[in-house]
């Protein structure tokens, strides 16, 4: 029975820390994330392709120079706080949404070379980051980051 009730324990615990490690990094949720950094006295311009179909156009305008096709760009997200210096906010972070994970690596690996710029025409702002989770791609400063969250 000892045994049993270990093996239970055990079960439930990795249950909650599979579930807890899910739950962190960017939402998959456009609208949410808007939301959440208005709440947070962000300006955001959203492109939202959800059951828009001129929003949809546009976002599929955006596709060819960011070598993916038309479709798999499904939101994109910017967003900034505080002062400007040297030409770069205080805080900010541009979100890009695809369609899929497979969409976002296509961009990912198709934009290797212009997303490794990015840390060099930033490189005067607080904790630059970029990083790509599941179907998401994003870069903005650590703070921007934890904020959209």
């Amino acid at each position: 029975m000892k045994k049993y009730i270990c093996a239970i324990a055990l079960t439930l615990a990795l249950t909650f820390a599979v579930a807890a490690f899910a739950a962190c990094g960017m939402s998959n949720n456009p609208k949410a994330t808007k939301k959440a950094l208005e709440e947070k006295d962000y300006t955001v311009e959203a492109i939202i392709g959800d059951n828009d179909l001129d929003a949809q156009a546009e976002l599929d305008a955006m596709s060819d120079e960011m070598k993916v096709t038309a479709g798999e760009l499904v939101a994109v997200i910017s967003a900034v706080k505080g002062e400007v210096n040297d030409d770069v906010p205080e805080n900010f972070i541009y979100i890009y949404y695809f369609k899929d994970s497979v969409a976002a690596n296509k961009f990912w690996n198709a934009n290797t070379d212009e997303i490794k710029g990015l840390s060099e025409t930033y490189k005067n702002a607080d904790g630059f980051d970029v990083r790509k989770e599941g179907s998401v791609v994003y870069f903005g400063t650590r703070r921007a980051i934890g904020d959209a969250m």
